[in-house]
């Protein structure tokens, strides 16, 4: 550095001429801060907080402001979409058609049920043949009535026998028929007399091949259009199975407690609209029951020409072969003994049963007048 400051000054005084040398200073390292340098990192470290700070709370709220601008429009169209699905439905009866939908599923889906449920019952219920006769054999002997019973007893060790009810119409039949004058305008008075058939005879479901025979225990009244009753009782008939018929002799056999349970009497009559079936022999068609279903649509009714108690009405199909057979519930109780129906051009559906208290108090007496400690 000297030589390079006095290079003019030794001029003055020439030396020996030589070629000078440049010398560029070494710049000093120093690596202590001043209070200048501390105070401008400060400063940044204070800024970079406050923007750091400035961010989050700007993120924050953003986040707010999003969240009640999507509230409100959520609000918005939520309240638009009630408005216009009311536009839409004004004047409709949404919530009554679909109702009736499901009543209508529902209301199938019962009838199903029903129906399957008398078919596990119709192994209970027995087709009853008729004849006038004693002691025929019905392998070859035609039957001169049809009708249906069920069973409502099993075999105990206190009581072998079973029994059966049915409409006492159906083992009973008009014999003679008297009619006497002294009347005005030829109108005399007509006496019928009844018999019981000589012989009577079921078979059940599942058990074709048994032919049993069965007696009257107890019956009721049946008068028809005109006829004097016998009785005051119902027309119900109590019978009894006597044994199992082979070739033209009876054994001492009674059907099966596990294969033909006996069916439960309901304990209080049905009311009106119950769903019902109808299990029995109609015409004698086929080599089983039949079942038809319906509804109880009306009750306490009485048909002074049909007996006394009380009957039930129904829409369910009732032909002759039916009459006695069992009318049961969707809990497959009894509800009902198949009376009769109305026939005429302008009458349709029209079937009667008669009635829970019926069956329960016509078993009830009888049950100890005989000492047969029936409980149904």
């Amino acid at each position: 550095m000297d030589d390079f400051n006095n290079f003019f000054d030794d001029q003055r005084n020439p030396q020996p001429e030589h070629t000078p040398v440049y010398h560029t200073p070494s710049p000093k390292n120093n690596n202590k801060l001043g209070p200048v340098g501390i105070l401008c990192v400060v400063l940044a470290v204070v800024m970079c907080v406050v923007v750091l700070v400035n961010v989050i709370v700007l993120a924050s709220l953003k986040q707010t402001i999003a969240e009640e601008y999507a509230a409100s429009i959520s609000a918005d169209m939520r309240e638009q979409y009630r408005e216009a699905i009311d536009e839409a439905l004004s004047g409709t009866n949404v919530v009554d058609d679909v109702t009736k939908a499901a009543a209508e599923k529902a209301l199938e889906a019962l009838k199903t049920n029903i129906g399957l449920v008398a078919n596990e019952k119709s192994a209970s219920v027995a087709r009853l043949y008729m004849y006038k006769d004693a002691n025929v054999n019905p392998s070859t002997t035609s039957y001169n009535g049809i009708a249906s019973g069920f069973l409502i007893s099993d075999s105990t060790s206190d009581s072998k026998y079973r029994y059966l009810l049915t409409n006492a119409h159906c083992v009973r039949y008009e014999a003679t028929k008297t009619s006497s004058s002294g009347y005005p305008f030829g109108m005399g008075r007509v006496t019928y007399e009844w018999a019981s058939y000589g012989t009577i005879i079921c078979m059940f479901d599942g058990d074709t091949s048994n032919y049993y025979k069965l007696e009257i225990v107890a019956y009721g009244a049946y008068q028809g259009d005109h006829l004097d009753a016998e009785t005051n009782d119902p027309d119900i008939a109590l019978l009894r199975v006597v044994g199992k018929v082979v070739g033209s002799s009876v054994v001492d056999a009674q059907p099966s407690n596990a294969d033909h349970p006996s069916l439960t009497i309901a304990t209080n009559d049905s009311q009106r609209g119950t769903m019902v079936a109808l299990i029995g022999n109609p015409e004698g068609v086929g080599s089983t029951n039949s079942i038809s279903t319906g509804i109880i649509s009306q009750t306490g009714i009485t048909i002074s020409s049909w007996g006394s108690g009380k009957f039930v009405m129904t829409d369910a199909a009732v032909n002759g072969g039916n009459s006695g057979g069992p009318m049961i519930d969707i809990l497959g109780n009894v509800v009902g003994i198949v009376e009769s129906k109305l026939v005429d051009e302008s009458i349709d559906n029209m079937g009667f049963a008669l009635s829970v208290s019926t069956i329960r108090d016509f078993v009830d007496s009888v049950s100890q007048s005989h000492n047969l400690n029936l409980t149904v």
